[in-house]
C-alpha cells in the first residue's frame, strides 16, 4: 500500500514514500500512521475522478499541492517552422552528455517547493539527477538543443507503456536565448524525424506557459489528476 520511493529517497537523502494503493486510506489511522513512521514525506498520485473522498485523505494527513494536466500529441502534425531553422538537436546516442544542475534555469512551477526545506536550487538538482537517468537509459530519445553551437536545453524522453514516447523533460539552460515554444516545437519535429508518432506526459495546473505551447502544438487534453503530500511531524 506504501512503499519507498527510490529516486526521491535518493535525491532528498532521506525515506520518501509513497502511496501506491488507495485502500491504504480506509486503514484505521493509527495503522496508517505506522506506515508512515519511517518516512519524511510521502506522495500519493490519482486521476481526480477516482480519488479517495476528501474527508479520508485530510483525516490521513495528506493534502493537495497539484493538479496534472495529462495530454497527448501527435508528433507528425507537429509541422517544421522557419522560425527554428537555425536550432540544431543533438541525441545523446549521436554524442553523449550530461547534465549539471547549475546548467538549469529555475523550475518555477513545481509542487517540491512547497516540501519545507526544497530550495529552487535543491529541485534543480532532483531535474539533473533524473535528467542524467534518462540519458543514461534511454539516449537514442534523449537531446540537446543548440542556437550556433550555443547550448539552448535539452528535452528527454522514454518509450512509453502507451500513447508512444513518454515526453518526460524538457529544460531551457540558465542562459538561453530561445522561448520554451521555439525548444518545444523544434524537438517534436526531431522526435517525428526519428519514426516517433505519439507522444504524452502531464504537467502542472500552474504552469501555463506549457499549457499554452501543448495547445498551440495540437494536443489532445485528458483528464487531470492530483497530487497530495504528507509531511512528517
Amino acid at each position: 500500500m506504501i512503499q519507498k520511493h527510490e529516486f526521491n529517497t535518493r535525491w532528498w537523502g532521506g525515506p520518501v514514500g509513497v502511496v501506491s494503493d488507495p485502500g491504504f486510506f480506509s486503514l484505521a489511522i493509527e495503522q496508517q500512521q505506522k506506515l508512515l513512521e519511517p518516512y519524511a514525506w510521502a506522495e500519493f498520485y490519482s486521476s481526480l475522478e477516482e480519488c479517495p473522498a476528501v474527508e479520508d485523505l485530510a483525516s490521513s494527513g495528506f493534502v493537495q499541492i497539484d493538479t496534472q494536466i495529462q495530454f497527448m500529441l501527435n508528433l507528425r502534425k507537429v509541422e517544421p517552422t522557419s522560425s527554428t531553422d537555425q536550432l540544431v538537436c543533438r541525441f545523446a546516442d549521436q554524442d553523449h552528455f550530461s547534465i549539471e544542475a547549475g546548467q538549469l534555469a529555475m523550475f518555477t512551477h513545481e509542487r517540491f517547493h512547497q516540501i519545507p526545506g526544497c530550495t529552487e536550487t535543491r529541485t534543480n538538482e532532483r531535474y539533473a539527477l533524473w535528467a542524467n537517468d534518462l540519458i543514461r537509459e534511454n539516449p537514442a530519445t534523449c537531446m540537446r538543443l543548440f542556437l550556433e553551437d550555443r547550448l539552448q536545453g535539452w528535452f528527454l524522453s522514454r518509450p512509453g507503456q502507451s500513447h508512444g514516447l513518454n515526453l518526460a523533460l524538457a529544460m531551457l539552460t540558465d542562459s538561453a536565448e530561445i522561448s520554451g515554444m521555439l525548444l518545444y516545437h523544434q524537438a517534436c519535429v526531431a522526435y517525428a524525424e526519428r519514426g516517433h508518432r505519439l507522444g504524452s506526459a502531464s504537467f502542472s495546473v500552474t504552469n501555463t506557459p506549457v499549457h499554452n505551447i501543448y495547445a498551440t502544438l495540437g494536443a489532445r487534453f485528458m483528464p487531470p489528476g492530483g497530487n497530495w503530500l504528507w509531511l512528517a511531524d
